[in-house]
């Protein structure tokens, strides 16, 4: 078998736009993916850790972002009929997680909130009563209707990072809920969200504030949706298992 001709393995790669322009080997979930994208509601989906969450997330980005663009050859070409193009604000609160105390997380929370909003034209200003969730809510209220994507990695990050300090957990917590009560209010605005974590947090009141979250953690219609069955091992790595057949 030459190796030459085999695609090279995703390996380490969680950016859908790049692995297709490498060229890399995509074990094509695009199907599952329209099923999702193509309604208008609210998803939360937890796995462990390095289980593709976050080119999952990626791959809805350069969906509503882009199109068809990045999908050539893949399952959704001929399913996706949405010609338009959508302000996708992308936030991995993986970047929130490293705090002391309270300030701390609530000036990582604002960084973080108010980069992944200014690539859609929202300006953050520091105001000493104004916080940014609340900005962000009045700046909402401003765009059209069914305009913008929110993809959210790793929601559960800030909070498995104090679990051991309850005072500070209740914190941060509540300043969580206050960003996804904003969110809430404004749903008007958003046309897909879709969140990813490790765990799901029941009585944080975090999923409370998003009204009708659908849960996609245990339904069977979506259990291969990250990982790889046995059967796409065979077909999508076929050249790289004769390969190691004949060693």
């Amino acid at each position: 078998m030459n190796s030459c001709n085999l695609k090279p393995l995703p390996l380490g790669s969680s950016d859908f736009a790049s692995l297709r322009e490498f060229n890399q080997i995509y074990v094509d979930k695009t199907k599952l993916i329209f099923e999702i994208a193509s309604q208008r509601q609210k998803f939360f989906l937890s796995r462990p850790r390095r289980f593709g969450k976050s080119l999952l997330i990626s791959t809805f980005e350069s969906l509503f972002k882009y199109g068809l663009r990045d999908f050539k050859g893949l399952a959704i070409e001929k399913l996706w009929k949405d010609g338009n193009t959508y302000n996708v604000v992308r936030l991995d609160f993986s970047e929130a997680k490293n705090f002391r105390n309270l300030e701390e997380f609530s000036a990582r929370l604002t960084s973080v909130l108010s980069r992944g909003f200014s690539g859609c034209g929202f300006i953050y200003r520091e105001d000493p009563i104004e916080t940014v969730s609340d900005q962000i809510s009045d700046w909402l209220k401003t765009i059209p209707l069914n305009s913008l994507v929110l993809l959210i990695d790793e929601y559960d990050a800030p909070l498995t990072a104090c679990l051991s300090n309850a005072d500070l957990f209740e914190d941060v917590r509540a300043e969580l809920s206050d960003f996804y009560s904003k969110i809430k209010s404004n749903d008007g605005a958003v046309r897909f969200f879709f969140m990813t974590g490790i765990t799901k947090f029941s009585k944080t009141s975090i999923f409370s504030e998003l009204n009708m979250l659908t849960i996609l953690t245990m339904d069977p219609m979506f259990g291969t949706l990250l990982g790889y069955t046995e059967e796409e091992l065979k077909h999508y790595f076929k050249g790289y298992l004769d390969r190691a057949c004949e060693v």
